[in-house]
C-alpha cells in the first residue's frame, strides 16, 4: 500500500505546477470581467450563448453568480442550465494539467459543452418559461454579487491560487489514491474489462457521481479518464452535470422545491443525452 501511496503522490505533484498557474490565470481573467456587463447579457436575448461562454471557464465561480442571479429571478432556467452544462469545475482544469495528449480531449469537451449549453438553454427557456419567474431590478446594487473587496497584487495572484492549488491537490491526492487503491485491490484488468463490458452504462453511472455538488466528484471524472478507466463519453456526461457548488446553491433554497428538482432532473437529462450523442 506504500507504493499506492507514493504513485498517488508522484502523479499528483506532477500536477501541481500547472494547477498554479492555471490558478493565476483565472485570477487575471476574473479581475478583469466586469460583472455588471455579465449580468446584463446574462439576461438579454442571446442569454444562453453567454451563460455557456462564462461558465466553460475553468471553476465553478459562475456557475454560482448565475444560481444567484436564477434565485433572484434575473435569468431564465434554460440559461442557467446553459451555464450548468458548460461548468467542469476543477475537472478541466485538470485534464489541462495532465499533459498535452489530453489538450484535444479538453479541446473537444470544450467544444461539445458551449454548442449543447446553448441548444439546451434555448429550448428549456422556451418550455418552462413559467418557472422563471423574470423581473427587472430597479435598483442596480439589487443585481450584483455583493462582499467584493479591492485585494492586493500578492494576495490575489500569489495567495489565492497558492490555496486554490493547495486545495485541489489535496482532492487529487486523496482520489488518485483511491483510484489506484482500487486498481491495485481489484486488478486493472478487471477494471477495463467491466467498463467495457458496460460501455453503454457509463453514462449513467458518471452522472450520479457528477451531479454531486463538490469538486472532488469533477476531478474523479477527469482522473478515471486519464487513467482510461471510463471513456469520452463518460467523461462528457459527467461533467455536463457538474457544476460545482452551483447546484448546491439551488438545492439549499428550500422555497421551490419542485423547482429545484426539475433544475437537476433537467440537469441529468441533458447531460446523459449528451453522452449517448458522444457515442455515436
Amino acid at each position: 500500500m506504500l507504493e499506492v501511496l507514493l504513485d498517488a503522490l508522484k502523479d499528483s505533484l506532477i500536477v501541481a505546477p500547472f494547477l498554479f498557474l492555471v490558478y493565476a490565470l483565472m485570477e487575471a481573467i476574473e479581475s478583469s470581467t466586469k460583472k455588471e456587463k455579465i449580468e446584463k447579457a446574462l439576461s438579454g436575448n442571446y442569454a444562453p450563448f453567454f451563460a455557456a461562454l462564462t461558465g466553460i471557464v475553468p471553476e465553478c465561480g459562475f456557475s454560482v453568480m448565475c444560481a444567484k442571479l436564477f434565485d433572484k429571478g434575473l435569468i431564465g432556467i434554460g440559461t442557467l442550465i446553459a451555464a450548468f452544462i458548460a461548468t467542469s469545475d476543477e475537472g478541466l482544469i485538470v485534464l489541462m494539467s495532465s499533459g498535452t495528449e489530453y489538450a484535444g480531449t479538453a479541446g473537444l469537451l470544450i467544444l461539445w459543452k458551449i454548442i449543447f449549453a446553448v441548444l439546451f438553454g434555448v429550448i428549456f427557456n422556451i418550455l418552462f418559461k413559467k418557472f422563471s419567474n423574470l423581473h427587472s431590478c430597479p435598483e442596480k446594487d439589487d443585481c450584483i454579487e455583493c462582499g467584493e473587496r479591492h485585494e492586493k497584487f500578492a494576495d490575489k495572484f500569489i495567495i489565492h491560487p497558492l490555496y486554490h492549488t493547495a486545495k485541489t491537490f489535496c482532492y487529487l491526492l486523496v482520489v488518485n489514491f483511491v483510484l489506484n487503491t482500487v486498481i491495485y485491490l481489484i486488478g486493472e484488468d478487471k477494471i477495463f474489462a467491466f467498463m467495457n463490458a458496460n460501455y453503454y452504462v457509463q453514462p449513467l453511472i458518471t452522472a450520479v457521481v457528477g451531479i454531486i455538488p463538490n469538486c472532488a466528484s469533477s476531478i474523479f471524472l477527469s482522473q478515471a479518464y486519464v487513467g482510461g478507466i471510463i471513456g469520452f463519453s463518460g467523461l462528457l456526461t459527467g461533467l455536463a452535470v457538474n457544476s460545482g457548488v452551483g447546484l448546491l446553491i439551488i438545492l439549499r433554497n428550500g422555497k421551490n422545491i419542485k423547482k429545484s428538482l426539475l433544475i437537476v432532473a433537467l440537469l441529468l437529462l441533458s447531460g446523459i443525452t449528451l453522452g449517448y450523442l458522444a457515442m455515436l
